[in-house]
């Protein structure tokens, strides 16, 4: 029973039990209820009613069963049941339905299967048999107040109502097409209905539970690739038949357009099988699989390595095998979940926006919506949007070929006023098989939405880099204003991070470091949101444009030295830090857009400078100086801007090569009404070189004169040139490694040590002196016989004592010996 007439209340099967004086219905109520019924929708309208039943005004809802969109409602005794059970929304599928009331409670079955239960929310559970049925219709008032809204478009079959439960094998037999029971009440298939301009049809049970792929023949001279291209567009796959029965139909639907599709050739059409994987093996082009079903042509297939490809003949139904240079027409294999969808428009609801490819007007498929659009070609180069509830055209495409198809974005031409849209202005429609997570190309192919605008070419056209807009502005914006706080009266909080990224040089001398230092500001801009941020907030980058029209922060060095900074680099970038909104169906540039609460503006800046450093050096060189970067806020005072959460890293070596780094940190602190903060580290010295450089050899300088107490008092020369060399020595040391620190007022520790050690060699000198005018002692004897052993050479003067402690003993004279 075929109910599908837009925008009318004259297509409906009524069944009156008042007028039924059949020995059947002697039942005056019901108190246990099963209805089943099977259904197949074809238009879907706001509310697609099943079965009504009301029995006065009052019980206008006395049994009803509707489905709005995908979920399944029902009313039982006037009170409406929410359901809440989710159905499948596709359209032109069969599917059965039982609804079985044993009152308190309820079942649904979906198909067979039970899929809901729950209580009842009536007061009685007594219908009484004495109105009016409608199937198809919703009665608002008894046997009237009908609405076009609320009417049933499609095939309805196998509708029985019960006085008892029906068992739930039963159920499940019925819906897998085992059995057809039919109600003691009421059963289609025996009951007198009143038909009015409904479609009747008898069938086969077995039909029901029956899967048909759909075949659109499509009457286009394309190649074998462009024409899997085009099926792939439209949710399709190359179609080849897969039985006896959809062969002979698709031959009958391919030669109607004979004068279109084929000239003297015998060629009429591709089919989607092909052996260019391996010779004599044929595949689907839809799933690699081998073709189960063939109805070769005798002497086909020929055996030749080059004929690739599967046509069906043009004067019979029989294939042959070809090769695949010609340009033929083809046909496309879609099912009932195979849709596609057309954004630009200002529907509620994304079920609204789904279109089928169906059969021919005026020579070309066409595309009918699940509600009421139809697009369809006007026979020239024109594609009309109809509306077929309204009997209105709504919208024109003119293309440049009468064989090019409305799939991927187009503007078309209003031809009568819909979603605000007035006639004669141009509108951007999209038609595409494209999900809400992918990004329509402009031909209608789709990538996800993940690279739309990540600088690389994903779309074969390049729509996909097009109109790479990444700021999108209030219309109230100013960029000389700083944008609001989070709340009236609060000042916008600014985020720094603030990366050391390497020390260059640290100058003693100049008390000053100079260094690589990106600053980061980041803020939130309530006056604008983002398209298509990247989770890489380099890709995210404001174009020069852009980033002149926003309004961002500036800041400014304060402990600078000599003036001596240089910006390398700087930049704005957006940074994702939330979710992008939920994707919009009718959005037709399908752009992911980000809200100020899920986005921050970032504005990085990077700088070489030097900076001052207060190098404290008493210590050294085992001494560890605190320096810091001062860093001013300086766009507008903390009354309406002001620094939060500062961080700060640390990017270089950490260990430098007079230095290590350690401690780094950062401080907040408001300046004169300004926004300051403080980036603090130590730079503790690496002794270790040092060490050896200055502390062993003064050690060993020390160790050397002090062993010069230790040479004979004889030997006079040598004792006190090795001292005075020493001496020398520390005291050019002392220069050198004072030449490399900075002056300043007070000692430093390696000054004292210097002190310490020049004293002490100073003082060795000083008794080697005293010691050569000490009067002799009593121990010059023993070094006088000593002596007098060996031969005395000419040259010799006198003996002098070889140790301290014979320095300190009085001495014999012996002038004769000297002589």
């Amino acid at each position: 029973m075929n109910l599908y007439q837009p925008r009318t209340l004259n297509s409906y099967a009524r069944y009156y039990f008042s007028k039924d004086n059949s020995t059947q219905r002697q039942a005056k109520e019901m108190s246990l209820v099963t209805l089943c019924y099977r259904f197949w929708i074809i238009q879907y309208k706001e509310v697609s009613p099943f079965f009504s039943y009301a029995y006065s005004d009052r019980a206008d809802n006395a049994l009803l069963s509707f489905q709005k969109v995908n979920t399944l409602d029902f009313y039982y005794n006037d009170e409406k049941e929410y359901s809440q059970l989710v159905l499948d929304d596709t359209v032109e599928v069969w599917h059965h339905h039982c609804l079985v009331f044993t009152y308190p409670t309820y079942k649904i079955y979906v198909d067979g299967v039970l899929a809901k239960e729950g209580r009842l929310a009536a007061d009685s559970a007594v219908i009484p048999l004495n109105g009016t049925i409608y199937l198809g219709h919703d009665q608002d008032s008894y046997d009237g107040g009908r609405d076009t809204e609320q009417t049933f478009s499609g095939y309805l079959s196998q509708v029985n109502l019960w006085d008892y439960p029906l068992e739930k094998g039963d159920i499940k037999n019925m819906a897998e097409c085992l059995i057809n029971l039919r109600g003691n009440i009421i059963s289609t298939d025996t009951t007198p209905f009143e038909f009015s301009l409904a479609e009747i049809n008898t069938t086969e049970i077995t039909r029901f539970c029956q899967k048909s792929k759909r075949a659109v023949f499509i009457p286009e001279q394309m190649y074998l690739d462009i024409a899997i291209k085009f099926c792939n567009l439209v949710h399709a796959s190359l179609y080849v038949p897969e039985s006896a029965e959809e062969n002979t139909k698709l031959t009958v639907q391919a030669k109607k357009f004979n004068d279109i599709c084929v000239g003297n050739s015998y060629r009429l059409m591709y089919l989607g099988a092909t052996d260019r994987v391996k010779e004599g093996q044929w595949l689907r082009v839809s799933d690699g699989k081998p073709i189960e079903y063939s109805n070769w042509f005798a002497g086909e297939p020929n055996g030749d390595n080059k004929d690739n490809c599967l046509v069906l003949r043009r004067n019979d139904d029989h294939w042959a095998d070809i090769v695949c240079d010609f340009e033929l027409c083809f046909s496309c294999g879609t099912t009932n979940k195979d849709f596609l969808q057309l954004r630009g428009l200002c529907e509620e609801k994304e079920h609204q926006t789904r279109f089928l490819l169906e059969g021919h007007m005026n020579s070309k498929p066409y595309f009918r919506g699940y509600y009421n659009l139809i697009i369809y070609h006007s026979g020239q180069k024109e594609w009309f949007l109809w509306n077929a509830n309204t009997n209105t055209t709504l919208a024109s495409l003119p293309l440049a070929k009468a064989s090019e198809y409305p799939i991927g974005r187009h503007a078309w031409e209003v031809r009568s006023s819909f979603c605000n849209n007035a006639i004669g202005k141009s509108v951007v429609l999209g038609l595409s098989i494209c999900t809400t997570q992918e990004f329509m190309c402009t031909d209608g192919s789709c990538v996800h939405r993940s690279v739309r605008c990540n600088l690389l070419d994903d779309c074969l056209d390049r729509s996909d880099e097009e109109n790479c807009t990444l700021v999108v502005f209030s219309e109230s914006y100013q960029n000389y204003k700083p944008p609001p706080g989070l709340a009236f009266g609060i000042p916008l909080k600014i985020s720094p991070e603030v990366n050391l990224v390497r020390f260059s040089q640290i100058e003693d001398l100049n008390l000053a470091f100079s260094m690589e230092i990106e600053v980061a500001l980041v803020w939130m801009d309530q006056n604008i949101h983002f398209n298509n941020l990247k989770a890489e907030e380099g890709k995210n980058q404001l174009s020069e444009k852009e980033a002149e029209a926003v309004w961002s922060p500036e800041i400014e060095f304060l402990n600078i030295n000599d003036g001596r900074m240089q910006l390398l680099k700087t930049g704005i970038y957006a940074r994702q830090v939330g979710e992008p909104d939920l994707p919009v169906f009718t959005d037709v540039k399908m752009d992911t857009i980000f809200q100020p609460k899920s986005s921050r503006l970032v504005k990085r800046q990077h700088y070489y400078a030097s900076f001052n450093c207060q190098f404290e050096l008493f210590s050294y060189p085992f001494d560890t100086q605190t320096c810091q970067i001062i860093i001013k806020l300086a766009s507008v005072d903390r009354k309406v801007i002001d620094l939060e959460n500062a961080t700060v890293t640390y990017s270089g070596m950490k260990y430098l090569s007079k230095y290590e780094v350690k401690n780094i940190n950062i401080l907040l602190v408001p300046s004169g009404g300004y926004a300051v903060m403080e980036v603090t580290f130590d730079l503790e010295r690496r002794y270790s070189l040092l060490v050896l450089r200055v502390f062993l050899p003064t050690f060993l300088l020390m160790g050397i004169g002090y062993g010069t107490l230790f040479i004979k008092p004889k030997d006079f020369d040598t004792r006190s040139m090795m001292a005075l060399t020493t001496l020398l020595v520390l005291y050019t040391m002392f220069d050198q490694v004072s030449s490399n620190l900075p002056d300043t007022a007070y000692i430093k520790m390696v000054d004292l040590w210097f002190f310490f050690c020049i004293f002490t060699i100073f003082s060795v000198n000083i008794i080697h002196i005293w010691v050569e005018f000490l009067p002799p002692g009593d121990d010059d004897d023993i070094f006088l016989k000593r002596d007098q052993v060996a031969p005395i050479s000419s040259g010799f003067k006198k003996h002098r004592p070889s140790s301290p402690r014979r320095a300190g003993l009085q001495r014999k004279c012996c002038t004769g010996l000297e002589r």
